[in-house]
């Protein structure tokens, strides 16, 4: 696992996929980074201590949750790493 700066390698893929597919849920963006639920629960967890995603809706507990970018999110440059 590389876990050099603020995120992991799957906190910045998760960044990256919501970025260019968000909002979305951890297992949609599991989905789309082709990772499993868990790791992309714990990626959302990485991103949201960093400040970079926020919930935005959900009704069924924190699996349906579903996360946006913050303004921080969407100005993270990966290269700060």
């Amino acid at each position: 696992m590389c876990e050099t700066g603020v995120l992991s390698c799957t906190g910045k893929l998760a960044r990256v996929v919501l970025d260019n597919r968000g909002p979305l849920t951890p297992s949609e963006i599991a989905g789309e980074a082709n990772i499993s639920v868990p790791e992309a629960q714990e990626a959302i967890d990485d991103l949201v201590s960093a400040g970079f995603v926020e919930p935005i809706c959900g009704i069924r507990g924190r699996r349906e949750e579903v996360y946006t970018l913050t303004e921080a999110g969407e100005d993270y440059e990966l290269a700060e790493d």
